[in-house]
C-alpha cells in the first residue's frame, strides 16, 4: 500500500469508528473521529490532481464535517 492508500484506509476506519461510537451514545468521541477523518480526507484532496478523485475526497470530508456539526448541536452544554 502506498501512503495515499493508507491514509484513505485510515480515514475510512475513523468514519466507521465514529459511526459506531455515535450509535453507542458517545457523541464527543464520535465528533473527534469525524473531524480527524475530515482532516485526512482534505489532505488527500489537496494532493490529488484528478478532479474526480478530488471531488470524492472533498465531498466525503464535507459529509464528515456535517456529521460533526449535527452531533455538536446534540451534545448538551453544561
Amino acid at each position: 500500500m502506498n501512503r495515499a492508500q493508507k491514509l484513505r484506509w485510515y480515514a475510512d476506519q475513523l468514519i466507521t469508528d465514529a459511526a459506531t461510537r455515535e450509535q453507542g451514545g458517545n457523541k464527543e468521541s464520535a465528533i473527534a473521529k469525524y473531524l480527524q477523518a475530515a482532516d485526512l480526507l482534505l489532505l488527500l484532496a489537496k494532493a490529488e490532481e484528478n478532479y474526480t478523485s478530488w471531488k470524492y475526497y472533498a465531498d466525503k470530508a464535507a459529509f464528515c464535517q456535517q456529521k460533526a456539526r449535527l452531533l455538536i448541536a446534540q451534545v448538551p452544554r453544561a
